[in-house]
Parts: C-alpha cells; structure tokens; sequence
C-alpha cells in the first residue's frame, strides 16, 4: 500500500531542512578546523552531538533495550558510518575547499543506489551506470579544474579522493541503517552510533588534545563546533534517519543532490571561495549525472 500523501510531504520537508543544516556545515566545518584542527574538530563537535541527541531521546522516549543478535550490526554500522565515513570527510574537507566537498559528496546518492543493488542482489539499470560514469567525469572536472596539480606529495588532489571515499562510505552506512530502523527509532539509532563514534574519534584525537591549549581557541571557533555538532551531526543526521525510513535508501537519498548547490553559495559567501568555469562545469556535468542515474 501507497504512504498518503500528507506522510510523504512531511517526510520530504523534513529531509530539505537536513539539505540546508549540511549545506551550511561545509563553510561552518572548514573553519572550525582551522582553529581546532581536523581531529580535535571532530572529536569535539561529536561529544556534542552526543549530548544533543541523549537530550533528544531522554527527554521523550524510554530506551528500547538492544537485541544481542544486533549489537554487532549496530557496532559495525557506527564504526562505518561514524568513525571511517568521519574521518574521510573532516580531512577531506581540511585539504580541499567546501565547494568541491559539497559536489564529490553529491555522488552519494549514486553510490546508496549502486550498494543497495549490490546487498540486495537487483540488477543495476544501464541508466545507472550511465550517471555514474557522467557524475563521476563531472568530479574529474571539478578537481582539475581547481588548478590542483594531480600530486600525493602535498595535499594536492588528496582531500578530493578523500573526499570520494566518504561519498562511497556514505552509500553503505546509509544501507547498513535499513534493516536497523525497522526495530529501533531512528533518535535512539543514531545516539547509540554517534555516542559509539564519538568515543572511537575522541580516542584517535588524543594525541592532538596533549598538544592543543583549548583556552586559547578564539571563540568563533567553538560557535563552529558547537553549531556542526548540535545541528548538522545531532539534528540532521536524527532527521536524515526519519527520512530514511520513511521513503527508503533510493528516494532518501535524492535529497542530497540539493546540498552542493546550497554549499557552493554558503561558500561563496562566508570565504568568497572562486568558482572557475571548468568546476561550475563540472558541478553541473557532477549532478546530471545523479540525475541520470535516478531515472
């Protein structure tokens, strides 16, 4: 049976207002990081993230206790999600700038469809690997196109492939989710994970706490972190769940396609990051390409 309507616009506001609190986190994250640095940034902004969603959940619903058969999965699927997928994102971000980000990330919808596929064993549409061809010449076009010369020496086109690699991550955290929000509430999920991820960061950041005067970080930096961590960790991902289970991994992710567009403007206007013809090019090509994919 078909969701009503009314169910399904709900579901669709909620995943825009996740599209516009990532969007403006690429600009937020980028500067947090260079006060805090990468690992500390992270670490700190899931710490707060943590105690945002154990607000969210314990001030309106009672802990459903966890199945032993699924600790495992739920082990897994955080450490995906928010350790590795994490990790590639905030040092990616740190080596390239949030209009790329933003962009590569747009293929995560490609790769949601394309793993999903793969898990559940259905075929991939000749369209489907069509677009992914398209989206990713389009990314090609967007990292030569930065004037970066293709070098592993320095962060040269580094933080692009990272940046790649946490598109690909995202594309199997998302699915590895699916079977886990039919028995448990997308709050309680995804505070479990993020605590789960926030203990795994904090440990890879120690060395960079031993050697970081937190008294000395200006302010703005802390607003940046604090603002990453309640709303576009905490909030958003919480949202992106209750999307997620209510329209499924294909539909779900469509949404994302909106976040580069929104980023490129939030980036444009915070740091008046250029945009050379060949990215805009690329951008666009990138997009077609998910577009493609999806028909």
């Amino acid at each position: 049976m078909n969701q009503p309507p009314s169910r399904d616009l709900t579901a669709e506001f909620v995943l825009l207002s996740v599209v516009a609190l990532w969007a403006a986190n690429f600009p937020v994250a980028k500067w947090g990081i260079s006060g805090f640095g990468a690992l500390a940034f992270n670490s700190l902004r899931y710490i707060v993230a943590s105690l945002t969603l154990a607000a969210l959940y314990f001030g309106r619903s009672r802990w459903k206790p966890i199945d032993r058969g699924d600790l495992k999965r739920i082990l897994l699927t955080s450490f995906v999600s928010n350790v590795i997928y994490q990790m590639a994102f905030i040092i990616g971000l740190s080596l390239t700038s949030p209009g790329n980000s933003a962009v590569i990330l747009s293929t995560a919808p490609l790769w949601i469809v394309f793993i999903s596929s793969w898990m559940h064993k259905e075929p991939i549409r000749p369209t489907m690997w069509g677009g992914m061809v398209v989206s990713l010449a389009g990314v090609v076009l967007i990292i030569s196109g930065s004037g970066k010369k293709f070098e592993f020496a320095g962060e040269g086109i580094a933080g692009d492939l990272i940046t790649l690699a946490a598109a690909m991550l995202w594309g199997l955290s998302t699915n590895m989710q699916k079977p886990l929000l039919v028995r448990y509430s997308a709050i309680q999920l995804n505070l479990i994970m993020v605590a789960l991820g926030g203990v795994g960061l904090t440990l890879i950041a120690l060395p960079d706490f031993f050697t970081l005067d937190l008294g000395s970080v200006e302010s703005s930096y802390y607003v940046a972190m604090l603002a990453s961590g309640v709303l576009s960790i905490g909030v958003a991902n919480m949202l992106w769940s209750v999307g997620l289970k209510r329209l499924g991994p294909s539909r779900t992710g469509n949404f994302a396609n909106l976040v580069p567009v929104l980023a490129f403007l939030f980036a444009y206007l915070v740091f008046d990051e250029p945009v050379r013809l060949q990215q805009a090019i690329g951008a666009a090509v990138t997009l077609a390409g998910v577009m493609i994919a999806r028909r």
